[in-house]
C-alpha cells in the first residue's frame, strides 16, 4: 500500500472534502498537487472541467488509469508552484496540507494561484488555524503524533498562535512568539502544534491519521511551576520542510 492509497483509505478526510467539493466546485476548478486524483474526480461531478494537476511521475500512471472514465478531467504533469493557468478558475481545490504548512508547498503553490484567480474563485480549503501548547515528552527529535505515539504530558491550554487565510497571498515566513501559561507543575521539554483545517463555510476538520497529524517539536528544558507564563518563539517556513523549525523557550 502507497502513500496515495493510505490517503484514500482515510475516510474522514475524503467525506469531509467532497462534502466541501460537492457544495462549491463549481465552473473551472484546477486541482493542485491531485496525486491519485480522488479529489478531481469529485469535483467532475460539478464542474466544466477540472485541470488537475501533478508532478510526481511514480504517482501519473495510475492517476491516469483513475481519469480513464472521466471526460471533463485534463491531467498536466508540472509543478503547481509555478504553473501557468490556462483559464481563470472558478474553483481551486488544493490538499498539500501538512501541520502548520511547514512540510508541503500549500502556501508557494496558492501563492502561485492567486497570479490567476479572481476575487470570485472558491478556494478548497478556505484555510487553517493552528494551535500551540506545552509538553512534556521523551523525544529528540521533531515527531507526528500519531496512534498515541510519542507519549507526552499536556502542561497548559491549547492556545492559537495563526489563522491563514488561503483567499489571500501569506507570506512563507513565520516568526512568532507565543505566551503561554503553566497549568500545572513539570518540565516542559517540548510543545505541540495542532492545524485545524476550514474546508468551507462552517466545515471545519480536526487532524486525521493522513491530515495534518499534530507535531511535537523538542525544546530546552524548564522547569516550572502552575500559572507560570511561558514565552514560546516559534519560527519555520511554511513549505520549507521541517528542517526550517526553530523554537526556543523562556520563563515571561
Amino acid at each position: 500500500m502507497t502513500y496515495y492509497d493510505d490517503l484514500v483509505n482515510d475516510k474522514k478526510r475524503v467525506s469531509a472534502f467532497k462534502k466541501a467539493i460537492d457544495a462549491k466546485a463549481n465552473g473551472i476548478t484546477y486541482d493542485l498537487g491531485t496525486g491519485s486524483g480522488i479529489l478531481a474526480t469529485i469535483a467532475s461531478e460539478n464542474a466544466d472541467i477540472v485541470y488537475a494537476i501533478e508532478s510526481n511521475p511514480l504517482i501519473l500512471k495510475k492517476t491516469r488509469s483513475n481519469f480513464k472514465d472521466y471526460d471533463n478531467i485534463n491531467l498536466i504533469k508540472t509543478d503547481a508552484t509555478c504553473y501557468e493557468f490556462r483559464e481563470i478558475p472558478d474553483t481551486i481545490i488544493c490538499e498539500m496540507l501538512d501541520t502548520a504548512l511547514i512540510d508541503e508547498e500549500q502556501i508557494p503553490v496558492i501563492n502561485n494561484a492567486h497570479k490567476y484567480s479572481n476575487n470570485k474563485t472558491i478556494f478548497i480549503p478556505q484555510g487553517v488555524k493552528n494551535t500551540i501548547k506545552l509538553t512534556n515528552s521523551k523525544i529528540n527529535y521533531i515527531q507526528y503524533y500519531e496512534d498515541g505515539y510519542p507519549k507526552h504530558e499536556v502542561l497548559s491550554d491549547e492556545v492559537e498562535y495563526s489563522t491563514i487565510d488561503f483567499t489571500q497571498i501569506n507570506d512563507e515566513n513565520v516568526d512568532i512568539t507565543v505566551k503561554l501559561k503553566a497549568t500545572k507543575d513539570g518540565i516542559i521539554n517540548s510543545v505541540m502544534i495542532t492545524t485545524y483545517t476550514h474546508l468551507c463555510d462552517d466545515l471545519t476538520i480536526e487532524p486525521t491519521p493522513m491530515l495534518n497529524p499534530p507535531l511535537i517539536i523538542p525544546v530546552n528544558h524548564i522547569d516550572v511551576k502552575k500559572d507560570d507564563v511561558i514565552d514560546v518563539h516559534l519560527k519555520y517556513i511554511m513549505g520549507g520542510g521541517l528542517n526550517t523549525i526553530q523554537t526556543t523557550i523562556m520563563r515571561n
